[in-house]
């Protein structure tokens, strides 16, 4: 007994040996061209001039799941051209509409008919590079970053085999030309490449007292955005994601919070005649 529990040991080590090696020979490049052949052949992404991605779902405090609130969610791109709407039916200030677009030069996040825009709003406003760079959205979108990283002129560095929710992933770290202060890491499920998550940190220094003595009790704020993408299947000869989680939180001097929206995507169209309003400033 116990010569087979070593030779099981040596196995796994060699498993692991082999594929860290196989990690190691990998580069940017490659996740990337093994990326866009999962979402389809080159002839169908060529095809696909717009896509429009439709789901329900609900927002919530994950610290109290009793505020809540359903909604809708519509995604539509064009080009690198991008459009980002959420609707949401609360009736308080709690939540707010997302509304979010880009045609191309200039992007914006628009004011919600609730009159303050959610935290996850502001956190975009302050980032625009999120929709500018073909960020939010992953492959739901056209303007998806690894598809148009020429014209982007972004940085993509390879960072290793990591385990995301009990996942082997290869992490591909991006920053835009010029650079910027927000952390991006792109994760592709080690078997099929499909983009499965997002990430995206940034932190605020720690506020300064009026006297040195109280600087100390100011903490640095952590701001964290992270985007999930799961149940990835066939429409308009493209393979993509049907759920989409995005988790919000901060962690900081007044604590932490978590917002989160899950969508199921039930309506797919693609090459839908968009106007060009659809990517106008709102």
């Amino acid at each position: 007994m116990k010569s087979m529990r070593s030779m099981l040991a040596a196995l796994v080590l060699t498993v692991s040996a082999v594929s860290f090696a196989n990690a190691q020979k990998l580069k940017a490049e490659d996740v990337v061209a093994k990326n866009l052949e999962s979402i389809g052949t080159p002839e169908a992404r060529a095809a696909a001039k717009s896509l429009i991605a439709v789901g329900n779902g609900t927002a919530k405090f994950l610290s109290n799941a009793d505020l809540q609130s359903p909604g809708r969610i519509v995604i539509a791109s064009e080009g690198t051209k991008f459009f980002f709407g959420i609707n949401l039916e609360s009736t308080t200030n709690r939540f707010a509409d997302e509304l979010y677009t880009f045609d191309g030069n200039t992007s914006s996040v628009g004011l919600p008919r609730q009159g303050n825009r959610s935290a996850l709003g502001l956190f975009v406003q302050s980032n625009k590079m999120t929709i500018e760079q073909g960020l939010l959205g992953g492959t739901l979108s056209t303007a998806w970053v690894i598809a148009n990283i020429s014209e982007n002129k972004g940085k993509l560095s390879f960072d290793g085999l990591k385990k995301v929710e009990g996942k082997e992933a290869y992490v591909l770290g991006y920053s835009k030309k010029g650079g910027g202060d927000v952390d991006v890491s792109l994760y592709f499920d080690k078997d099929t490449f499909r983009h499965i998550r997002t990430e995206y940190k940034r932190m605020s220094s720690a506020g300064i007292g009026l006297r040195p003595e109280d600087s100390t009790k100011y903490d640095e704020t952590r701001f964290k955005l992270v985007e999930e993408f799961g149940d990835f299947r066939a429409e308009s000869g493209l393979t993509l994601p049907h759920t989409y989680r995005i988790v919000y939180s901060t962690s900081g001097q007044r604590g932490t919070t978590e917002i989160e929206w899950k969508f199921t995507l039930n309506e797919f169209s693609a090459n839908q005649k968009l106007e060009p309003t659809t990517f106008k400033a709102l």
